[in-house]
């Protein structure tokens, strides 16, 4: 649900325009020994101490626990003949500062706007053949808007997008997805362990009046026993008013918080201990009480669990009195969670990033607009480990985190060159969380690396993924429904700009990427500007004997012809040979030539790498799932006959899971079903078409495992 997506000026109706080499400059992929490294910090962190209190006076970060057994609790269910009402899980788009003509031509004049370039002819490294084999990998059907209308309380049924949640452990697998439901299935056949479980349920919101805000993620631990963490954004508003979208997103004064459900055992389906951190625990932060804590992610190492989310001030000025506060990332003492401890047991280091100097200038002022809220670090996504042998147990216990740099870009409205520049963070000395009243949390610091001539990559926000063409009953409503004299036309899969959205710790390495706009190369002809991606491994090996990161591997990845969204990288863990995958929505229509007949539906898709080669292995894409119809949900036709706001993701996730098999277990969004027509299709029922689409969505998930 990234509020950085909200920040666009405008969204194509489809791709970036498939536009010709003589427009454009492009840039090519860089050698390794030509990447340059500095440092940044140590820095103390914001605060240490007691999570009950986050600052020195007058604050409360962390509240709880509250217990919740699934096995007693009431659930929540809708029937399928219900009216469907849809809703974009966003929260209002914050104020935004016109430029003056001088600014503008002033951050031009600091942009040369290149596009990365792949060869596809003759085939080069980071353009992929796409097979439609599996390759091996298994997968059923996963979430899908029906599941998500039916099993929440919220009034708005249909919600798009279905941010991805998977996590894997115990012999199971947990899928979630907005605006708040989980599902289990067995991890030795991905047979159905549960049925959909709302997650006002599992965080107990119900009894407090609560309501579930998205962004849903999730971690298995498997020490102390194991433990399962989920986490959402939740709202102090209830469900049957709106929920979040009347209260948290609505920018109600003290009414957005963090849900940190964790299993009081290795069973999934048992008992959780709730905690809320509040997004507004400190009234001196610029926007308070206004803050949003949006596109939260987790991780876990020996000592702490870890979690971050960006800041933005839905009201008032943030830092420099702009619109976006940056990073914040927290360190919890991660034992005292798993047992359930009140919240003033509860230790907690926690940095504030908004406060920490970037290469552009600081979140209070940029270097060359000299305006604030643009320059700040942001999506800054600490690490998954692949399993608890991959913990790094170096400088008192360490976790890791990883960001992109393309601050003008995330900013949206602003003219953007993309970047060439990556950040690798990280905490160190957290076992320190685990001391009597956290007397030794002195030694606690947070640094990084910053990685300056890599790869570059080019992603304007608000740019649109083409998908190919196909019957769109609800799109088609738009001319019965008075919306237009025409159809609406077939919108495209949102892009969501280059940042990172999962970060996977195997190995001794961190496995990341982000997207970029690719510009695929042929030989007598135009290039094709299409959505690719390009994958970083960073190793921290070299951090354990130095302090600084290295880089180990970059490449681009790009499917020939076609275009890809929401892409992630995991990593295999114990015994493993370096060996990962890169997953993501296939999608695209065939580009200027038309190729794959036309392009593809949204499909679930993968290919392998390892952390030496360049690229996928034997550049191939395979096709786990094939989608089956063009996405055909409400957000495609927002604003007809103006600009379209397609929702897509907003990110996929996937894990490695120990003792399976070395297998990879990954879940993205796509179409299951063909969509059908009237008289079978109503706009304005849950379960229409046989129950395989909601009248206002037709999302679907796939949950996939694959050895790599």
């Amino acid at each position: 649900m990234s509020l950085m997506a909200l920040v666009a000026l405008s969204v194509a109706g489809g791709a970036a325009a498939h536009k010709a080499t003589s427009h454009l400059r492009l840039a090519h992929a860089t050698s390794k020994k030509h990447v340059k490294t500095s440092t940044m910090g140590p820095y103390k962190p914001t605060f240490v101490g007691s999570a009950a209190t986050g600052c020195k006076t007058g604050c409360s970060l962390l509240s709880g626990p509250t217990t919740v057994n699934l096995a007693t609790a009431p659930r929540v269910h809708s029937k399928s003949g219900a009216p469907a009402r849809g809703r974009a899980l966003v929260a209002p788009t914050p104020r935004q500062r016109a430029l003056s003509k001088a600014q503008r031509n002033r951050l031009m004049h600091n942009q040369s706007f290149p596009v990365p370039a792949v060869s596809c002819a003759p085939m080069g490294p980071g353009c992929d053949s796409i097979s439609t084999s599996t390759g091996g990998a298994t997968g059923v059907k996963g979430l899908k808007a029906v599941d998500s209308a039916e099993n929440t309380a919220n009034i708005y049924k249909d919600v798009e997008p279905p941010d991805q949640a998977l996590c894997a452990g115990n012999g199971f697998v947990m899928e979630g997805n907005n605006i708040g439901e989980i599902k289990l299935f067995n991890s030795a056949n991905l047979s159905s362990a549960s049925p959909v479980i709302s997650l006002d349920t599992v965080m107990g919101l119900g009894a407090k009046g609560w309501s579930s805000g998205g962004d849903p993620v999730c971690e298995y631990d498997p020490t102390h026993g194991g433990h399962w963490f989920i986490s959402e954004i939740v709202s102090s508003s209830p469900e049957s008013s709106g929920g979040a979208f009347t209260g948290c997103f609505s920018a109600v004064a003290n009414s957005c918080y963090e849900g940190i459900a964790v299993s009081t055992t290795n069973n999934p389906l048992g008992s959780y201990n709730v905690y809320y951190a509040s997004a507004d625990f400190n009234p001196a932060e610029p926007g308070s009480p206004y803050l949003l804590n949006d596109f939260a992610k987790i991780g876990v190492t020996r000592d702490a669990f870890m979690m971050f989310y960006d800041e933005f001030p839905l009201r008032g000025g943030g830092f420099g009195n702009g619109i976006f506060n940056g990073a914040q990332e927290f360190a919890f003492n991660k034992s005292s969670l798993e047992h359930g401890k009140p919240a003033s047991q509860v230790t907690v280091a926690y940095e504030n990033m908004g406060k920490l100097k970037t290469p552009d200038g600081t979140c209070a002022k940029d270097k060359i607009l000299k305006m604030g809220g643009i320059t700040c670090w942001v999506a800054v996504i600490p690490a998954q480990p692949a399993d608890s042998g991959q913990f790094d147990n170096s400088h008192g216990g360490t976790g890791f985190m990883f960001g992109t740099l393309d601050f003008y870009g995330f900013y949206g409205p602003l003219p953007t060159s993309g970047d060439n520049r990556v950040a690798a963070w990280a905490w160190t000395g957290l076992k320190a969380l685990k001391s009597s009243n956290c007397s030794k949390c002195g030694a606690i610091r947070f640094r990084g690396t910053l990685f300056k001539r890599v790869d570059r990559y080019y992603l304007p926000e608000g740019l649109a993924a083409p998908q190919k063409a196909g019957p769109i009953p609800l799109g088609d409503q738009c001319t019965a429904a008075g919306a237009s004299t025409q159809p609406c036309p077939e919108g495209g899969l949102a892009t969501n700009g280059d940042f990172s959205y999962q970060v996977s710790q195997a190995q001794g390495k961190l496995w990341t990427d982000a997207m970029t706009e690719v510009a695929q190369t042929y030989k007598g002809a135009n290039a094709e500007i299409h959505f690719g991606g390009l994958y970083w491994v960073i190793n921290t090996k070299s951090f354990d004997r130095s302090g600084r990161f290295t880089l180990t591997n970059q490449s681009y990845v790009s499917p020939a012809h076609e275009d890809m969204s929401m892409p992630a990288v995991v990593a295999e863990g114990t015994g493993g040979n370096n060996k990962a995958i890169l997953f993501f929505t296939l999608t695209g229509n065939g580009g200027p030539t038309g190729a794959d007949s036309g392009g593809f539906y949204p499909s679930t898709a993968f290919g392998r790498l390892t952390a030496t080669s360049k690229g996928l292995l034997k550049s191939t894409v395979n096709i786990a799932d094939a989608g089956q119809s063009p996405q055909d949900g409400f957000t495609e036709y927002q604003g007809y006959p103006g600009a379209t706001r397609p929702r897509w993701g907003d990110y996929s996730a996937g894990i490695y899971l120990p003792g399976s098999g070395d297998r990879i277990y990954f879940a993205n969004e796509y179409i299951q079903y063909p969509n059908c027509e009237p008289p079978a299709f109503n706009p304005y029922q849950i379960g229409t078409c046989g129950g395989t689409r909601d009248g206002q969505a037709n999302w679907g998930t796939s949950v996939n495992y694959v050895k790599p």
